[in-house]
């Protein structure tokens, strides 16, 4: 079985044993500060040409770029009991550092095969969002409603030889930003207890698309303290001509709020 499952379903089963402890009394919350770790898997794939040469680029199976794990900061103000404003901000990195199998022709740089290429792939992703849970039902326990959100995403991307008698370099970046759609659900089996599934998105025609989901449990041990874990998927698709990126980052999550 997958590592990260077998961590994940383990982080749920404590969250389990948790909620059989002290019962409290929890006031609906006013502001959240919430940390998560994410655990994710990558698929990237892309195309940088200059003259209309250029080579589709796998940057794990080409590249040697390894799956890593990432924190994101998030900051939630209720409104009330149906709406809430929320910011959050992610900054993923990989590296890589192999000697190619196959000739790489990129942004106008060629990278001859059996040449060592050093490999660097930043992106951040900021969001700026509001939720509206109108739909309200059993007094609560159940909240659903539209999720409304202004998405960043900058994406940097290098690849160098520096073994070479003359070494090469060359970089691409781009950037995204556009509003997205999506909805929120909220379920509450328990006052400690709350499950929760999201997602959104937006297509952008022959430029590509966004799409973000997650679903997970927040345990609330205390009135001030949750704990959640989770599964997470983003997917990013960018086409300009015959050049795209086409980016999957998904894998599951756990975190920690301070409410107030």
């Amino acid at each position: 079985m997958n590592f990260k499952k077998v961590f994940l379903l383990s982080f749920i089963i404590s969250l389990g044993v948790i909620t059989g402890k002290a019962d409290v009394s929890l006031a609906e919350p006013q502001i959240e500060f919430e940390g998560y770790y994410w655990l994710p898997d990558l698929s990237a794939e892309g195309r940088v040409s200059k003259s209309g040469i250029g080579t589709d680029i796998d940057f794990k199976n080409d590249l040697g770029l390894d799956d890593e794990n990432f924190p994101e900061v998030r900051f939630t103000w209720y409104m009330g009991p149906k709406s809430r404003l929320r910011l959050s901000y992610i900054q993923v990195g990989y590296s890589g550092d192999k000697h190619v199998a196959k000739t790489i022709d990129f942004n106008g740089k060629t990278y001859a095969g059996n040449t060592r290429v050093v490999t660097d792939l930043e992106a951040k992703y900021a969001r700026f969002g509001l939720i509206n849970q109108f739909i309200n039902i059993a007094d609560g326990k159940v909240k659903f409603g539209p999720l409304i959100e202004l998405k960043g995403f900058w994406v940097d991307a290098s690849l160098e030889a520096p073994d070479l008698s003359l070494p090469i370099k060359e970089s691409e970046d781009f950037a995204i930003g556009l509003p997205t759609l999506g909805f929120a659900l909220d379920i509450a089996p328990h006052k400690k207890v709350n499950l929760f599934a999201e997602v959104s998105g937006m297509p952008a025609g022959n430029y590509g698309y966004f799409f973000d989901g997650e679903a997970g449990i927040k345990i609330i041990p205390i009135e001030n303290l949750s704990i959640a874990g989770g599964y997470r998927v983003f997917k990013i698709e960018a086409k300009n001509d015959s050049d795209y990126a086409d980016l999957d980052i998904s894998g599951p999550f756990i975190g920690a709020t301070l409410r107030f």
